[in-house]
C-alpha cells in the first residue's frame, strides 16, 4: 500500500532529476551547489519562513 509509506527524503540530485522541479528551484540548486550545506539549509529555512509569512499576509487581506 503505497499510501501508507512516507515519501522519500528529497535530495539535490533527486530534485534535479525530477521533471516536476520548477526552473526557479533548479536555479537555486545549481547556484548553491558549492555552498556549505549547513549555511544553505539555514538560508533556505529563512527564505521559506519569509514566503510563508507573505502567504499569511496575503491570506489575511482576502478575508
Amino acid at each position: 500500500m503505497d499510501g501508507d509509506r512516507p515519501a522519500p527524503a528529497a535530495t539535490i540530485q533527486g530534485l534535479l532529476a525530477d521533471p516536476a522541479t520548477s526552473f526557479a528551484l533548479r536555479r537555486v540548486l545549481w547556484d548553491w551547489e558549492g555552498r556549505d550545506p549547513v549555511d544553505a539549509a539555514n538560508d533556505a529555512a529563512c527564505l521559506a519562513e519569509a514566503f510563508h509569512e507573505r502567504v499569511r499576509e496575503m491570506s489575511a487581506c482576502t478575508h
